[in-house]
């Protein structure tokens, strides 16, 4: 093997260690599925204060229903493959209700956050079942031990997702419409969705927060549980500046609900989601 050869396997090698091609596959499923419009590495920005901009890895948007858009904000994350375990803890706090999805009713001209959006197929039979997460960890795959760029990760990755979904309400909000060909988007509603692809497995952790021990801040191991989950839904904790002010007139949420789906389970999450949007927006 000549110098040139040991070369350009290294940057296969180095490619395949990126997350080019998993983007390309999510972007091309969607492409290929003629529910869907889908764009790669779209722009977006906010002009807030504290002003934003980036790529969003793909947007896709799917007309679900006669006046109703679904529009999909995705961010993918190929994980290193020696830290390849994302475990995400739940709120257990029954004080606050999940947060609801950001849904423009076109009609009204506002965010209607009163729309009772729940997807049965994904697991979330109603409001109660969501999984509420609120915080992630990462893992390395053969030692167990905790990534100590653990937070960065998952966490970027939903914020990345989040950023171009207010973008996408409030300064770029047209260009939902624009890819779906319609013209006069005034009657038809959008639900939005911030959704990250990775090919980390994921878990979601079960304890009885009596378990813990005061003294050590820890728990017994056989006490704590790792359920293995397809996707999760995730609570993600907005800066100001992505707080969404449709028509100047609101500052959202100051959470906002996120999905995270393994790869391998992404055409199946895609079906399920697709159906639900079509007959669970109440």
């Amino acid at each position: 093997m000549t110098q040139d050869d040991k070369i350009i396997s290294s940057i296969k090698t180095g490619l395949n260690n990126t997350g080019v091609f998993l983007e390309s596959i999510v972007f091309t499923a969607l492409l290929r599925d003629p529910r869907f419009k889908a764009l790669r590495e779209e722009p977006y920005s906010g002009y807030t204060s504290e002003g934003f901009e980036g790529t969003i890895d793909v947007l896709a948007v799917s007309k679900v229903q006669e006046n109703t858009i679904l529009s999909l904000c995705i961010e993918c994350k190929k994980a290193d493959p020696k830290q390849k375990y994302w475990v995400f803890e739940k709120r257990t706090s029954e004080a606050e209700t999940p947060y609801p999805f950001e849904y423009i009713d076109a009609v009204k001209n506002k965010i209607d956050y009163e729309k009772n959006i729940f997807f049965p197929s994904l697991g979330y039979d109603g409001m109660k079942y969501f999984d509420q997460t609120i915080e992630t960890f990462e893992f390395k795959d053969q030692s167990g031990e905790l990534s100590r760029t653990q937070i960065e990760r998952p966490y970027f990755a939903l914020e990345k997702a989040n950023e171009a979904v207010s973008s996408f309400i409030d300064e770029k909000k047209n260009k939902i419409y624009e890819l779906l060909g319609i013209l006069n988007g005034s009657r038809t509603n959008i639900l939005y969705v911030p959704l990250v692809v990775t090919s980390a497995n994921l878990f979601v952790m079960d304890y009885n927060v009596r378990d813990v021990v005061w003294q050590r801040g820890t728990i017994p191991i056989d006490k704590l549980n790792l359920i293995p989950k397809n996707w999760v839904h995730f609570e993600f904790p907005l800066p100001y500046k992505l707080r969404t002010r449709y028509n100047n007139s609101l500052v959202g949420l100051t959470k906002r609900p996120s999905f995270i789906v393994n790869s391998e389970h992404f055409a199946d999450f895609i079906e399920k989601i697709v159906t639900d949007s079509k007959s669970y927006i109440l």
